[in-house]
């Protein structure tokens, strides 16, 4: 069975920075598990950024989930 993991719904409120990077790191200081990145609004994130954060994430033992709208148009740019 998997392991049941904690954290917070977004960047805490304690970390230095309100930037997903500075999240993940304030998770791992704490000791949690797991963030939600908040695309509440629309996914504003690019592809290259997804990317250095997926790693940095896998590198503090940081899982990541997301919540989004209900509605998304991929085709966007």
């Amino acid at each position: 069975m998997a392991d049941l993991l904690f954290g917070p719904a977004g960047v805490p409120l304690s970390a230095k920075e309100r930037s997903t990077e500075s999240g993940i790191q304030r998770v791992a200081e704490l000791g949690l598990g797991c963030m939600e990145l908040e695309f509440v609004r629309g996914v504003k994130m690019s592809e290259r950024s997804a990317l250095a954060i997926g790693q940095l994430a896998r590198e503090k033992g940081v899982a990541l989930s997301a919540h989004a709208p209900y509605f998304m148009n991929f085709n966007a740019q």
